[in-house]
C-alpha cells in the first residue's frame, strides 16, 4: 500500500548541469573556434623596406618610395618612333630607352648615332636621350649617366654642345634647372654657333655668362 506524499514534502530539484549544458557546450565551442582562428592567422607584417614613419617623416617617406619603386624616368628625343617620356627600371640603358620608344626612325642618323650615342651607357633618373637625326648640325648630346663624371675636374673647358647635364651642373651658378635649358636650347637650335648664345638662354645673364664664359666651349 503506497504511502501518501506528505504536503510538506518538495520535488527534487534538477540538476544544473543538465539544465544548462547546451548553452556550456556552445560557449565552449565560441572560445575554441576563437583560440584557433588566433592560432592559424599570421601577424601582419610590414614588406620589408617600407618605411612607416608618420606625418613628421613625410618627406623621408615619399624620397624612400621613389627609391623602392625601382624605376626611373626619362625623356628621349630625335631620331626615334615615338619621342617621350618614359619610367624603365633602374639600371636601363640607352638601348632600353630606345626600344622603349619604337626604335630608331626614318630620319634617324645612324652614322653619327654609332659615333655620338654609347648604346651601353646606364641612364640616369630624370635624364634626357637624344638621337641625332639627319640632318642635326653640332648636336652631340650624351645620356647622362648614374655616376656622370665632369671634364671640368681635369681643368678642361665643358663643350656645351656635347657636355650632358651632370657635367653642366658643376659649371658656377648652374644647376639642375638651368642645365637643362642649355640642353634643350641646343636641341632646339641645332646647337650653339658661339658662346655668347648662351646669353639666350632664360636664366643666364650678363653676371653669370660672364662666370661661365672661360670655362666652357663649343
Amino acid at each position: 500500500m503506497e504511502t501518501p506524499l506528505s504536503p510538506f514534502t518538495f520535488a527534487p530539484k534538477p540538476d544544473w548541469f543538465e539544465q544548462y549544458k547546451y548553452y556550456l557546450l556552445a560557449a565552449l565551442l565560441v572560445v575554441l573556434a576563437v583560440g584557433l582562428y588566433l592560432i592559424l592567422t599570421p601577424a601582419t607584417t610590414l614588406p620589408e623596406g617600407k618605411d612607416t614613419k608618420t606625418a613628421g617623416g613625410a618627406d623621408t617617406a615619399l624620397a624612400s618610395v621613389s627609391e623602392t619603386n625601382g624605376q626611373i624616368v626619362i625623356d628621349i628625343a630625335g631620331g626615334i618612333k615615338q619621342p617621350g617620356v618614359y619610367w624603365l627600371n633602374a639600371g636601363s640603358i640607352t638601348e632600353d630607352a630606345i626600344k622603349a620608344a619604337g626604335g630608331f626612325s626614318r630620319t634617324a642618323d645612324l652614322g653619327e648615332i654609332g659615333r655620338t650615342i654609347n648604346r651601353a651607357q646606364e641612364l640616369a633618373n630624370h635624364g634626357k636621350v637624344y638621337i641625332p637625326k639627319i640632318g642635326d648640325k653640332n648636336i652631340a648630346y650624351v645620356s647622362p649617366t648614374a655616376n656622370a663624371s665632369s671634364s671640368s675636374s681635369t681643368g678642361s673647358p665643358i663643350n656645351i654642345n656635347s657636355a650632358d647635364n651632370a657635367e653642366l651642373d658643376l659649371l658656377p651658378g648652374i644647376g639642375e634647372v638651368l642645365s637643362q635649358r642649355i640642353v634643350d636650347y641646343r636641341l632646339q637650335n641645332n646647337g650653339f654657333k658661339s658662346i655668347d648664345e648662351l646669353q639666350k638662354v632664360p636664366g643666364i645673364g650678363d653676371k653669370l655668362f660672364g662666370q661661365l664664359k672661360d670655362l666652357v666651349t663649343i
